[in-house]
């Protein structure tokens, strides 16, 4: 499965556009699915995130920041710590992925997002996935419940852009124009959107994903990173 992560943000990025401007979920839960635990202790091992932050320039393009994406990591990986222990769910975090099998099934669910993304939230529905989450990473995640312990993991994927100052004049000048002319291009300005699912590692099984849209919300502070974690997650099933 060949799915780059140019043609995922661009999905992604449509979709939001879709869903509007506000902060939007929408989420899937495999069917007839009962979450099974191995131990007392109920635990998640937390992948570290597929994040990108980046400035939008005025022409459009966007600009990967690893400053800023180093802020999102550190804070998300705190915030989600925090939302699972109030759900009484231990964590085992993966921060630094170096693992050649490991990188590959991060990569993996990366390339399987998107397909869901354009087969279950897109045009391109398939007749056999219409409503039903039926996707996998396949049994080679068996390895990592055997490593860590964990009966599940969490695979977060984020693509976060923000506005230059060269993006917010084209974006102003956009509406003067349209003010004046009643021509209206559409310019768009950064916005956020992201994927997760969790993910059994027994089998490989997606049982749960989520899809979160939104034209603001700045990971690169602490508080609105806890905002970002509490309405993706708001309706994870655990």
């Amino acid at each position: 499965m060949k799915i780059s992560r140019v043609k995922i943000a661009l999905c992604i990025v449509l979709l939001a556009a879709s869903m509007g401007g506000c902060a939007n979920t929408k989420d899937f839960k495999a069917q007839g699915v009962a979450f099974d635990w191995s131990q007392t202790e109920k635990k998640v091992l937390i992948v570290q995130p597929d994040l990108t932050l980046g400035e939008l320039t005025a022409g459009g393009m966007v600009e990967p920041r690893a400053d800023w994406t180093q802020s999102a990591r550190t804070y998300l990986a705190s915030n989600l710590q925090s939302f699972m222990s109030k759900k009484g769910v231990a964590t085992v975090p993966l921060d630094n992925l170096t693992d050649a099998h490991e990188i590959q099934l991060a990569k993996l669910h990366s390339a399987v997002g998107g397909a869901i993304l354009i087969h279950a939230y897109g045009p391109l529905k398939l007749p056999t996935k219409t409503t039903a989450l039926d996707w996998t990473l396949g049994p080679g995640t068996q390895v990592m419940r055997d490593r860590y312990g964990a009966d599940y993991a969490m695979f977060l994927y984020v693509y976060d852009t923000y506005t230059s100052a060269g993006r917010g004049a084209v974006i102003a000048g956009s509406v003067v124009l349209c003010a004046f002319t009643g021509i209206c291009p559409a310019v768009q300005g950064g916005s956020q959107v992201a994927f997760v699912s969790l993910v059994d590692l027994r089998t490989g099984n997606i049982v749960w994903f989520n899809l979160l849209s939104s034209a603001s919300g700045d990971l690169r502070d602490d508080k609105d990173a806890g905002k970002f974690v509490d309405t993706i997650l708001k309706d994870m099933p655990l």
